[in-house]
């Protein structure tokens, strides 16, 4: 009984406040640039959607765009939950993988890197207006080092460049 009460006492309390569980579909833009280029046709970028590797495009390119769509909810102490298949990693530290792999020809072959894109330090108001405004939130990302090999790492907010609408 005793159990019951507390339950009873914590409703009571949380009476006036104010729960959401709104869930707005967002559109991102991830731009890479700067990709390791000529001599690399058997290296290529892809994203992963839940444990695939999917839109691998080759590293000669002069850009490769991706554009997931992701779903977002506002967390009780207002942070944005990323939710969907590109969302990876504990709630409170969404990321969006990138995938460098080779490949045989045309046959996929082994990853051998990927790229940590960071989620958490986008607020709810920019993704509440990116959503309303049917606007993708875009970043741009220069996937080569400075010693000319490909990015291997995790890319904080510092290292992109977002454009929130």
């Amino acid at each position: 009984m005793l159990e019951l009460e507390v339950v009873m006492q914590d409703w009571r309390k949380n009476q006036g406040a104010v729960m959401t569980c709104e869930e707005i579909e967002i559109a991102l833009e991830i731009v890479c640039t700067d990709l390791p280029g000529a001599g690399n046709s058997h290296l290529h970028l892809g994203i992963q959607r839940d444990k695939v590797t999917i839109e691998a495009a080759t590293a000669e390119s002069e850009r490769i765009v991706f554009k997931p769509t992701l779903r977002a909810r506002l967390n009780a102490d207002g942070s944005v939950n990323f939710l969907g298949p590109f969302a990876q990693g504990p709630k409170a530290e969404r990321f969006i993988y990138l995938v460098w792999s080779t490949t045989d020809g045309d046959v996929p072959g082994a990853m051998t890197g990927r790229i940590k894109l960071h989620l958490n330090h986008l607020h709810w108001r920019s993704v509440q207006k990116a959503a309303t405004g049917n606007k993708p939130i875009r970043v741009r990302l220069a996937l080569t080092n400075a010693k000319g090999n490909p990015v291997m790492a995790s890319v904080r907010p510092d290292v992109a460049k977002w454009e929130l609408p």
